[in-house]
């Protein structure tokens, strides 16, 4: 850290300005950072529970420059792609806005995706706001490896599912709505279950919205991941579900048993807690029957 950094940093911690610029960008879930001749000068809270830091000279003693933080992988900008790293804002907005990503771990060492934005309405001053947008990112990169869709199912990936499933809790959460999770196993020989695969996705996503997803969780079992109100809401769609996707045009589905097992997400649970609930009622079901717990 430069000497004039350093100096900066002691005058704002005493400038009533710094109150002022602390107090709105403190509001931000965004992570935000003040520069000054690109060397942080001023973190909000959202960045300092991120780096788990209670300053920023705290972090420039365990960590060294911002930019040492980023993961130096290819799928993301870091200090590695620029001659000059000290100046690495400069270099990353050169680039289209689509790849202004970095990625940082947080203090819990959980890896995160971060577009970054740099406003330099200042001479030598520069802010810098990072926004979360791992989930997109994790979409988008498992898209274009094809990696989100099962092929013989039709249905998502298991794998795809579990790296997105916070987009799940976070529109549970905006909709203030609990997730319900219906499981679905095709109760026959692994030549029938292959026959009807695709009849069997058909007929689940003819009675479902869009933003439900329908996921082949293992060979024979199918998840369903849905926003309900209560548990009566789960149970009825559940079982719903049984009587539809048997009718016409896939009336051939009656030629397979399936059971179902039903649950709904208890406050702040995680996705694993709820799914492993629903394998459990899945197990204490019994052919075309619907067991909620």
């Amino acid at each position: 850290m430069n000497t004039s950094s350093s100096d900066r940093i002691g005058e704002i911690e005493n400038n009533e300005w710094k109150l002022l610029f602390t107090s709105a960008i403190d509001t931000q879930k965004d992570l935000v950072v003040l520069m000054h001749k690109n060397t942080p000068i001023l973190f909000n809270k959202a960045f300092q529970k991120f780096a788990g830091v209670s300053s920023v000279k705290e972090f420039l003693r365990e960590f060294g420059s911002l930019h040492d933080r980023f993961v130096p992988h290819n799928s993301y900008f870091h200090s590695g792609k620029t001659d000059n790293p000290d100046k690495w804002t400069t270099a990353l907005m050169e680039l289209p806005e689509n790849d202004r990503i970095v990625s940082m771990f947080s203090a819990l060492t959980e890896p995160y995706a971060f577009s970054v934005a740099v406003d330099a309405c200042v001479p030598d001053y520069e802010i810098i706001t990072f926004t979360d947008i791992s989930q997109d990112f994790i979409k988008r990169i498992m898209i274009e490896n094809d990696a989100s869709i099962d092929q013989e199912s039709g249905a998502y990936d298991s794998e795809y599912f579990i790296h997105t499933s916070k987009s799940f809790q976070n529109a549970a959460d905006f909709n203030k709505k609990s997730i319900g999770i219906t499981m679905i196993e095709l109760i026959s020989t692994d030549q029938e279950a292959e026959q009807y695969l695709r009849d069997f996705t058909a007929s689940i996503k003819c009675s479902i919205r869009q933003s439900d997803m329908l996921v082949r969780w293992e060979k024979k079992i199918f998840l369903l991941a849905y926003l309900a109100n209560s548990a009566e809401d789960v149970m009825a769609f559940s079982q719903k579900l049984l009587m539809v996707m048997r009718k016409e045009p896939f009336e051939q589905l009656n030629l397979i048993s399936m059971r179902i097992g039903a649950t709904i997400q208890t406050p702040k649970e995680e996705m694993t807690g709820i799914i492993k609930r629903a394998q459990e009622a899945l197990k204490q079901s019994s052919n075309l029957q619907v067991t909620l717990l």
